[in-house]
């Protein structure tokens, strides 16, 4: 009888042991399955495909559950999810595996739905002509775009950029986004163009190019500052009866211009 248990503690419990481990790595190589791809971005409207295999053969059946492209209870060992269009913004498909003994694994792929924004734009928020020297705000208004988290807006003035501004909204529904510059005017900005871009990062396994959309150039148009005892009526009228030349007297009829003008936007 101790014999007995010796042999069987010596000799069985390594064969179960080895049995387990068998099962165990068997289970595993096929369950979860495999997806191919397991992560893809799609814009929206655009069709998809995405195979589900697996390589157990204990497999009584395999399938997809979606909301929208959905298959029945299929013989292994591929199964494919293919939607013609996508029209959802989070589709969220899943492929499960059922085995001869009932249990089930199941995996998800991770899908990126991305929509370029309908337009965009920049807007001096009302306030118009600008007068040098001060401090005013320019906007950038970016229209249904997603996902938002993924976009990034770059502000250029001229060819230089000025601003990057990325967005944490977790949203992935197109929305709208605004981004706010602010401009010092010195006087050589009077004709300088300002503009804003909409980039969608989406990773590696996004378009190659970024998609993005740029505003229209802004012009910006900046009034001059000048002291207000500069110049004054009376020195043109003595320009006009005295003029030297004509040089001056162009000159003082632009200074005198650029006064009356700041003084209507000073008030």
């Amino acid at each position: 009888l101790l014999l007995f248990k010796k042999i069987s503690w010596t000799n069985i419990c390594p064969l179960l042991m080895t049995w387990i481990t068998v099962l165990v790595i068997v289970v595993i190589a096929g369950c979860p399955p495999t997806l191919t791809p397991s992560e893809m971005v799609v814009r929206f409207g655009d069709p998809v495909l995405i195979n589900c295999s697996t390589s157990a053969t204990d497999v009584q059946g395999m399938g997809w559950e979606a909301p929208f492209g959905g298959t029945g209870f299929e013989r292994p060992p591929v199964v494919t999810w293919r939607v013609d269009k996508v029209e959802e913004w989070t589709p969220n498909p899943f492929c499960y595996v059922t085995l001869v003994n009932g249990s089930q694994c199941t995996v998800n792929p991770l899908i990126t739905v991305y929509k370029t924004p309908d337009s965009v734009s920049v807007s001096d928020m009302g306030h118009g002509s600008m007068v040098e020297g001060r401090e005013y705000d320019l906007k950038c208004d970016v229209i249904n775009v997603a996902p938002v988290q993924n976009l990034t807006v770059t502000w250029y003035r001229g060819n230089e950029t000025v601003l990057t501004q990325m967005f944490n909204d977790s949203t992935m529904t197109p929305v709208n986004a605004s981004s706010t510059l602010r401009i010092s005017t010195p006087r050589d900005y009077n004709g300088l163009t300002f503009r804003c871009e909409a980039e969608l990062h989406l990773g590696p396994k996004g378009p190659k190019f970024p998609p993005n959309v740029t505003s229209p150039p802004y012009t910006a148009v900046v009034l001059c500052k000048i002291p207000t005892n500069l110049l004054h009526v009376s020195d043109l009228r003595h320009m006009l009866a005295h003029r030297g030349s004509y040089d001056s007297f162009f000159f003082f009829v632009f200074m005198y211009y650029c006064r009356v003008i700041s003084l209507i936007y000073l008030q």
